[in-house]
């Protein structure tokens, strides 16, 4: 990668969450670590083969970030239970959303809690957990028993439960998938969900579970890559000002990081220019970009960050408030004062 700023570069690489290949601290990923400067890394089962190969991982690149980049780098996972848990060889098999549902309230905030307290002692500050969708017939979706239950209200108490559960054991809870995946016929891993004859109503069912989420103090809401006619019907609800800041932010209160759903899936990658990509997400409020399969999407994303808060006023506004969030986000995974 062709020199840039190097101040904007420590500042903008914030917004990066990247996966990797390799189970170790290789020569491949250091020079990655100090090209790209990302805020964070995401775990996948590629990466963890037991205990003490990822527990030395996690502390040999922790210690390096402090070092090279002079702050805490996050560590993100997918640890929801039942099909999505990519710390199975670790911890053993959790059951799934579903099934911590039916075994009661009390039954989901112990997995939860003991699940949180692995996580961080491993040196994992973020798990992208509960999932929110209110999914009417389980057995048909593609989220499956990753959903909590088909009542709103339900999915609510739980997902507040699990969210206050996870972040009592300081790890940040990411709520999932904003505004809801439950009325998408398509999975956006290989497709772009348009939702077009889905009614403002109907996708207010669906926001209940994520305004108890903020009500319970959620650090991370997780975006969806479906397009929402009735609020946006030119956007994925990623790249949706009025989806992720007039419904989230101003609507719903919410305060925390936004993440955004992979951009190497389907419904996302090769359909925009990383500029459209940067400028879109960072106007919709996405603090935290996350590229976790093809490591060749990660340099043209970083560049279009760089140029374009070196370049606009009004990414430059954007940018410096993200950072204010993520900042504040330090404070609860690291005990940083933001």
């Amino acid at each position: 990668m062709t020199t840039l700023d190097t101040t904007i570069l420590d500042a903008v690489g914030r917004h990066l969450f990247m996966g990797f290949r390799g189970t170790t601290f290789d020569d491949d990923l250091r020079a990655r670590l100090r090209s790209f400067r990302p805020g964070g890394l995401v775990l996948f089962g590629r990466n963890i083969e037991g205990p003490g190969q990822i527990r030395e991982l996690v502390a040999a690149v922790s210690a390096w970030a402090g070092e090279a980049l002079q702050r805490p780098l996050f560590w993100a996972i997918d640890e929801e239970g039942g099909s999505v848990q990519r710390l199975r060889s670790v911890h053993g098999s959790l059951p799934s959303a579903m099934d911590l549902a039916a075994q009661g309230p009390s039954r989901l905030e112990r997995v939860v809690a003991e699940t949180a307290e692995r996580l961080r002692r491993l040196g994992i500050s973020i798990n992208f957990a509960p999932v929110l969708d209110v999914v009417e017939d389980p057995d048909r979706h593609f989220l499956g028993s990753r959903a909590l239950s088909s009542d709103p209200a339900r999915v609510g108490e739980l997902g507040a439960r699990w969210i206050r559960a996870q972040q009592a054991r300081g790890v940040l809870a990411v709520a999932k998938h904003f505004p809801g995946l439950g009325p998408a016929d398509l999975d956006p891993h290989d497709h772009l969900p348009v939702l077009q004859g889905v009614s403002e109503e109907r996708m207010t069912r669906q926001l209940v579970p994520f305004r108890r989420a903020v009500e319970a103090g959620a650090g991370g809401v997780m975006t969806s890559h479906a397009v929402y006619a009735c609020w946006d019907d030119q956007w994925p609800g990623t790249l949706s000002p009025v989806i992720n800041r007039g419904v989230l932010r101003e609507q719903l209160g919410f305060q925390g990081v936004l993440f955004s759903d992979d951009l190497d899936m389907e419904a996302i990658r090769g359909r925009y220019e990383p500029e459209t990509l940067v400028r879109q997400g960072l106007l919709a409020t996405v603090d935290a970009f996350l590229v976790c399969q093809h490591e060749d999407g990660v340099e043209p994303l970083l560049r279009a960050l760089h140029d374009g808060v070196r370049r606009h006023r009004d990414l430059q506004e954007a940018h410096r408030r993200s950072l204010r969030r993520l900042d504040a986000a330090l404070a609860l995974c690291f005990d940083i004062a933001p």
